[in-house]
């Protein structure tokens, strides 16, 4: 079976890194466009956070971990999880406003999309780290 997990996780990771810019632009200029570029890239990335888990999910039954690996891998899924629920969360928020975030909580979304982005950076350095520094999912000529 093939392995797609690798070709999705980029998604996420640029999509929701860029929602979190916009946002940032869209405070300190108090623009209503840049923030609905970072609606769509938020929510963009959220779906390929969906597919990024659900692929991750098929990998790991064609995979065998041993020792480090397998324990990175267990934080590596558990960020995927929190990462899922927290943007499921900003998601939900946003669309319950109508994809506008009030005023005086703007902060506070830009501080949770970015604990949000950070949390999906470190779990994309685990999952290279398991296949570049332990050989997980590589199959050797």
């Amino acid at each position: 079976m093939t392995n797609f997990h690798p070709f999705f996780v980029h998604f996420p990771l640029a999509l929701l890194a860029a929602a979190l810019v916009f946002e940032a632009l869209a405070i300190i200029f108090r623009s209503g466009e840049l923030s609905r570029a970072g609606w769509w890239n938020q929510f963009l990335g959220s779906l390929g956070l969906v597919a990024a888990i659900l692929t991750g999910l098929s990998a790991e039954k064609s995979v065998t971990l041993q020792g480090t690996a397998k324990e990175i891998f267990g934080l590596h899924e558990q960020i995927a999880f929190l990462v899922a629920a927290l943007f499921s969360g900003l998601l939900l928020w946003r669309i319950g406003t109508k994809t506008r975030i009030p005023e005086k909580l703007r902060w506070l979304f830009l501080a949770l999309l970015g604990a949000g982005v950070a949390l999906v950076l470190y779990g994309a350095w685990l999952g290279g780290e398991m296949v570049y520094g332990h050989g997980a999912g590589v199959s050797l000529p």
